[in-house]
Parts: C-alpha cells; sequence; structure tokens
C-alpha cells in the first residue's frame, strides 16, 4: 500500500463521489496508518474515519466519534450505495489509543511492547508528521 486510502460517498441515489487521502490515523495501534481522519462539523476534531482494514488502498470501514472523545465508537460498511449504513463490529486488534492531547500530535508505540512511547507532531498543520518526541509515561 503507498499510504493513500480511497473512499467513496454517496446521497443513495446511485451517484457516488471517490477522493484519495493519505493515511493520516492508526487505529488499530500497530505502528501502521491504516485510516483517514475526516471532520464534518468543523470543529477541528475528526469525528469520521474511513478505515482501510485489509490494507488494499480502498476504506472498508466508515469510524464514527460522536461525542469527540478520540475514540470511535461506531463503525458501518459500506452497503453499496456509498451511504456507509450497515452496522459493523469494530475492527480486531489492540485497543484503539485515546486521542492526543495536543492538536496535530499522534501518539505510536514504535516498539511494540504495548506502550505509547512516540508521539509524532504535525508542527506546521499540513497534515505529515515533520517533528518527533518521547512519550510521557
Amino acid at each position: 500500500m503507498d499510504g493513500v486510502i480511497e473512499y467513496v460517498f454517496g446521497a443513495g441515489d446511485g451517484e457516488t463521489s471517490a477522493w484519495r487521502s493519505v493515511a493520516d490515523l492508526d487505529l488499530n495501534a500497530d505502528g501502521v496508518f491504516d485510516a483517514v481522519s475526516l471532520d464534518f462539523d468543523g470543529d477541528g476534531l475528526a469525528d469520521d474515519a474511513m478505515v482501510d482494514t485489509d490494507a488494499d488502498g480502498v476504506a472498508d470501514l466508515s469510524a464514527l466519534d460522536l461525542d469527540d472523545d478520540g475514540l470511535p465508537e461506531t463503525f458501518f460498511a459500506d452497503g453499496g450505495s456509498g451511504l456507509w449504513e450497515r452496522a459493523a463490529d469494530r475492527p480486531s486488534g489492540p485497543p484503539l489509543s485515546p486521542a492526543p492531547t495536543a492538536p496535530g500530535e499522534s501518539v505510536l508505540d514504535t516498539d511494540a511492547d504495548g506502550t505509547d512511547d512516540t508521539v509524532l507532531i504535525d508542527t506546521d498543520g499540513d497534515g505529515y508528521a515533520d517533528a518527533h518526541r518521547p512519550a510521557r509515561g
């Protein structure tokens, strides 16, 4: 996978629009970005993520964070019309990590010991990490 995820939305009338975005979230905490974060309500917080669970470059789950706590609690699969209307189970893997404590930060477990040890920081707001620091225990 080239780090880009394709996802499709529709209005239910058979017409869909497709987007491709660079993955920017690691929802299963395995050290690989597997989702694209989206802010549909414009509050600056990601409230939806398009997740590629099988690493084929195409989103197969939509994850919703309805209470803005940084943890998606509802998952949907696309029923074929771009509406993401079929309820789905949370993807398997380690528990989802809480949201970063500051905007533009992403916490990772780089040595796979089950403890977050590195914080990636997007200092200029372009969507790409350009600095890092150790995670505080």
